[in-house]
């Protein structure tokens, strides 16, 4: 037995187990459990997914280097003939002499837009400063501390263990 078909057979069985597990944990309401085996199962899952994919790709390699060189040639050329023209889908990238105007117009949008969204900030921050900031206090008001904090000072644990007149007691 090749060490490949042992490694295949315990993904075969972890993926088996852990997917039951999956079903035992969930019947026992044990949520966190059935997420551990189910994330087990992928991997498992994957590990075989890929094993198949790498043995395919295996076999197609060796058949390709089997194949005559001839043979191989007329399936290049094949692939060449198929394969459909380029497209030069910026036909004006292509000529150097019209694109140099490309650039200073992209960077004087960029500077324009720049312009309107700092006027635009600066507007916002005007016009929203004292109205948010009142709706903001207003929300924190009931986060705020009570007046004494929030241990009474006629409530020290400390007094029963001083006495009445704060003298330790003997």
């Amino acid at each position: 037995m090749t060490l490949r078909r042992v490694a295949i057979a315990a993904a075969v069985v972890t993926l088996l187990t852990s997917g039951a597990y999956v079903f035992v944990y969930l019947y026992r309401w044990e949520w966190n459990r059935a997420l551990v085996s189910g994330v087990i199962f992928l991997a498992a899952e994957v590990a075989l997914a890929s094993a198949v994919v790498t043995a395919r790709l295996a076999r197609v390699d060796r058949r390709l280097d089997g194949l005559a060189l001839a043979e191989q040639e007329r399936i290049r050329r094949r692939l060449r003939e198929s394969t459909p023209p380029s497209r030069v889908t910026f036909a004006w990238l292509t000529r150097p002499d019209r694109s140099a105007v490309f650039i200073p117009v992209l960077m004087g949008a960029g500077v324009v837009l720049t312009g309107v969204a700092w006027v635009v900030e600066r507007l916002a921050r005007f016009t929203t400063r004292p109205l948010g900031e009142q709706h903001l206090a207003g929300q924190l008001v009931d986060l705020d501390l009570p007046p004494g904090g929030f241990l009474d000072q006629g409530d020290d644990p400390l007094d029963l263990v001083r006495g009445p007149l704060g003298s330790p007691r003997s």
